[in-house]
């Protein structure tokens, strides 16, 4: 059922009002398309209207930073020529999926392109909390030398990391844990006991048993209604008063007034974040006064490299979709039932060979 590479027309609907870090040409995202003889288009339309239309003549939409309305989704999928929608990034909260999958429109986004970025800044995050860096950074710089502020602070080495989600960033941080010396725990429903052998991590059955067991709790996952306030009150009560919440995923998996409670009240020992449950966070916000808690401005994902892969990625999807493929990062698998079946989603070398390219 695969479509002749070279009538194909993908749409890019670039930035629209929203910072970010964003390439000054489109040569990363339009690669792919390039590869394969199809044609890319970028949207330069102000209005809804107008994307509508421009969705009528493509094949698939890929979206950088792009509001999307899920009206637009009566226009695509089943009931249009635009079949798919990739976005950039992890994340995909912003997405209307139960729309989607109603309509039969794919939606795919960039996973898997700062899995190493992101890793990387959940154990920088994890350091710092566990030297003590704020505080003894800010007391050196102010003038004052002193080992009063040392204890209690763990060795590290033989303590336990508790992870909630194991998919490709919570697999990277368990890597590095390891490499710490730590016992890895994880909570993660999706992912058998079996299958976490190969990574030497250890299953639980409950996100409860990882506050309770854990000097370090990190959740790598993604912000849907089950996992909105997971980590709350209730999660804050269970945790050792010497453990840290490391936050590299989304601010509102965290209940973040519970956990500004739970430090003013020395139930936990300290936090970092990357992420806010209100972004931009609020100058005033608490936490930011806090000498227990590092804080980075949700940029854990970025680097050169990842973000030029990242958009490669972008282009990449959006010709799996069009040539009648499964993207490799689908997030509506529902929408299989609502579709014609599809090819399976094969790399992006295996697709050039088979498209003759």
């Amino acid at each position: 059922m695969s479509t002749e590479s070279k009538n194909v027309r993908v749409l890019y609907l670039g930035p629209s009002d929203r910072p970010g870090v964003y390439t000054k040409d489109l040569d990363q995202q339009s690669k792919a398309v390039r590869e394969m003889g199809a044609e890319f288009v970028v949207y330069d339309g102000n209005s809804e209207g107008e994307l509508i239309e421009a969705l009528k003549d493509a094949d698939v939409a890929m979206s950088q930073g792009h509001g999307i309305s899920p009206t637009l989704f009566k226009h695509m999928g089943n009931n249009g020529r635009c079949k798919g929608l990739i976005s950039f990034g992890h994340g995909y909260d912003g997405m209307d999926l139960n729309t989607a999958v109603k309509h039969g429109v794919i939606l795919a986004n960039t996973a898997s392109f700062g899995t190493e970025e992101v890793s990387n800044q959940t154990m920088m995050h994890f350091l710092v909390c566990s030297r003590k860096f704020v505080l003894h950074d800010k007391l050196v710089k102010n003038g004052t030398w002193t080992r009063e502020y040392l204890a209690p602070m763990g060795h590290i080495a033989g303590q336990t990391f508790g992870i909630i989600g194991l998919g490709d960033i919570g697999r990277a941080v368990a890597r590095k844990a390891l490499a710490f010396g730590m016992k890895v725990i994880a909570y993660d429903p999706f992912v058998s006991s079996w299958d976490s052998k190969e990574y030497n991590v250890e299953m639980v059955g409950t996100p409860q048993e990882i506050a309770e067991r854990s000097d370090y709790v990190s959740p790598h996952t993604y912000l849907t209604p089950e996992t909105h306030h997971m980590v709350n009150a209730e999660f804050f009560d269970l945790m050792k008063t010497t453990a840290y919440l490391i936050n590299c995923s989304r601010g509102p998996v965290v209940d973040e007034q519970a956990l500004i409670n739970a430090l003013k009240e020395k139930k936990i020992a300290g936090a970092g974040l990357d992420v806010f449950e209100y972004e931009p966070v609020d100058p005033n916000n608490p936490l930011l006064k806090m000498d227990n808690v590092s804080v980075t401005s949700h940029y854990a994902s970025y680097s050169e490299v990842a973000w030029n892969r990242a958009n490669t990625q972008l282009g990449e999807e959006a010709m799996r979709v069009a040539l009648g493929y499964w993207p490799m990062s689908l997030i509506n698998p529902d929408v299989r039932s609502t579709i014609e079946p599809r090819q399976w989603a094969v790399s992006w070398e295996v697709m050039l060979a088979e498209q003759g390219k």
